[in-house]
């Protein structure tokens, strides 16, 4: 796309940018607030929970695969913008569902949006700015996909009882459109970026195979950790005897420490580059995984210091890895790129929560499951490394990105 000049007009598209992924994390996160009253309403059996639970997700690995790569082909102004009107409609489907067959389809809806509109967002913000921010550009955007998250639990907290659960979900529909309207008046229309005729294909030019190969490992892992550790953490609280308000306040340290991940990410990668500093927050993650694993049984203040940390390093590794793809992958494939490693990464996001249940229902002491977990953690510190000796420091490149 043909980039903004103006220094105004540059934080004016970055912070709408992360205003689409406010709202998208927003729209993504708000159904789960709303599930007991929904579940009550419609008598929802068992069996039906997890897979409206799971719909959005579904919904997220086919809009990152299949529609986020048309903006290496039409431009990220058409998709990003498309992807918010979609998220309005997708939503409006949601709050009128009779049933769970629509609503179904609603989420599934809400997640393509959502799916094409977070690589566009990152690619149009990573194209902006001084070289040496756009790193942290694009960091401070994703951070805002997770205040996204902790809108919708407060939204819902004070909402839900008064106006019912379907109220939170109707905020998505008017922010979505304004952010749609700014968005088409701030990005400019011509598209000069260069075409390829096939841009997974060009994932794989000579240049570009091996890091793509790397950074889908690690949006595996990274995902992978992230959704083991914010779904299975307050179970196995619960396994080892430790009381609700343990499980919960563990839980919460998590989250807060992926969300403040993000500032030693930025750091570091101003000061080592983008691939050392994943290496360290891979190290800094590693640590509190070990430290989980250590104190699961005896709770307290080590246990949820130990929470925070390993948010600290998870969170700010994933955070950081997109920032790095974003560098990394030239214009002509940096959607397709994003698209396809958030959506691999997927897998792992299924692959993590599913291991920790294959080792509860071995009898696996919840210490030592939450060990498993750092098992894999050193290939990500050893797949960082090899892109900082095969590329360097690509936030600092003269001839950036690599060349298809």
């Amino acid at each position: 796309m043909r980039v903004v000049r103006s220094k105004g007009r540059e934080r004016q598209v970055v912070l709408y940018c992360a205003m689409a992924l406010f709202v998208s994390g927003y729209a993504f996160q708000a159904l789960s607030f709303s599930m007991p009253g929904l579940v009550h309403d419609w008598q929802l059996e068992s069996a039906l929970i997890g897979p409206l639970l799971s719909s959005a997700i579904f919904g997220l690995l086919l809009g990152y695969i299949f529609v986020a790569p048309l903006a290496d082909r039409v431009g990220e102004r058409p998709v990003l913008c498309g992807a918010m009107l979609g998220l309005a409609l997708a939503t409006m489907v949601c709050v009128v569902a009779p049933g769970f067959e629509v609503l179904f389809l609603g989420r599934v809806l809400t997640g393509i949006a959502i799916g094409a509109a977070l690589p566009s967002a990152v690619s149009i913000a990573s194209q902006h700015g001084r070289m040496r921010w756009r790193g942290a550009q694009v960091v401070g955007i994703y951070v805002a996909f997770s205040l996204g998250f902790l809108a919708a639990g407060l939204v819902s907290g004070w909402i839900v009882p008064r106006s019912g659960w379907r109220a939170p979900w109707g905020a998505t529909v008017p922010l979505a459109l304004l952010i749609a309207a700014m968005l088409s008046a701030a990005l400019p229309v011509e598209e000069i970026k260069p075409r390829s005729a096939s841009p997974l294909a060009a994932l794989f030019a000579p240049r570009l195979r091996a890091g793509t190969v790397l950074f889908w490992i690690m949006f595996s892992i990274g995902l992978g950790l992230f959704y083991a550790l914010q779904s299975w953490l307050p179970l196995l609280t619960a396994r080892e005897g430790l009381s609700y308000s343990s499980a919960v306040a563990a839980t919460s340290m998590f989250t807060l420490g992926t969300a403040l991940g993000a500032l030693p990410m930025i750091w570091w990668a101003d000061r080592m580059g983008p691939f050392r500093a994943l290496v360290a927050m891979s190290a800094v993650g590693l640590t509190g995984i070990v430290f989980l694993g250590t104190f699961a049984a005896r709770g307290g203040a080590p246990f949820h210091a130990a929470a925070m940390l390993a948010g600290v390093g998870i969170g700010g590794g994933q955070k950081g890895m997109i920032a790095a793809a974003s560098l990394f992958y030239p214009p002509a494939a940096r959607a397709t790129g994003l698209g396809w490693a958030l959506g691999l990464g997927r897998i792992g996001a299924a692959c993590g929560p599913l291991l920790i249940g294959y080792l509860t229902m071995r009898d696996v002491e919840s210490g030592t499951a939450l060990l498993c977990l750092a098992l894999p953690v050193p290939l990500v510190m050893m797949a960082a490394g090899c892109l900082e000796r095969t590329y360097g420091r690509i936030d600092r490149a003269v001839h950036h990105p690599p060349s298809l």
